[in-house]
């Protein structure tokens, strides 16, 4: 094989895709639950005693940070499902492409059973 040959093995790229659709999904539900949970955790310093008033503020920005972070990972994640599809769509599009071009090449040669072209160019 050529070393500028393009190559793609379009059932990989859809199992690839169900395994990160899969995925997705769980990292979805995962970031979801995390968020209920650790909102409940809100209220855990205090409210209005002096420990409360200290340790309110970077709780906050704890949580807050925790949150950002686990819903940028499951964007990151959900936009990696993304591409291998617009990636499979692509291979697709070019296989078909490909082969209707041969389809159509071989209606124009004359002669769609031997591959020959009977000396025309």
């Amino acid at each position: 094989m050529s070393e500028n040959a393009y190559s793609a093995s379009p059932p990989a790229l859809i199992a690839g895709t169900r395994q990160i659709e899969q995925i997705s999904r769980l990292a979805n539900e995962m970031i979801s639950e995390f968020i209920t949970d650790v909102s409940s955790t809100s209220g855990w310093p205090g409210h209005d005693d002096s420990y409360a008033k200290q340790m309110l503020p970077q709780e906050k920005e704890q949580r807050e940070g925790s949150v950002k972070t686990g819903s940028s990972l499951s964007e990151a994640i959900v936009s990696i499902g993304d591409g291998t599809l617009t990636n499979l769509k692509s291979v697709l599009g070019t296989q078909n492409g490909v082969l209707d071009a041969i389809h159509d090449s071989s209606i124009n040669s004359g002669d769609t059973n031997s591959g020959s072209h009977n000396g025309k160019h």
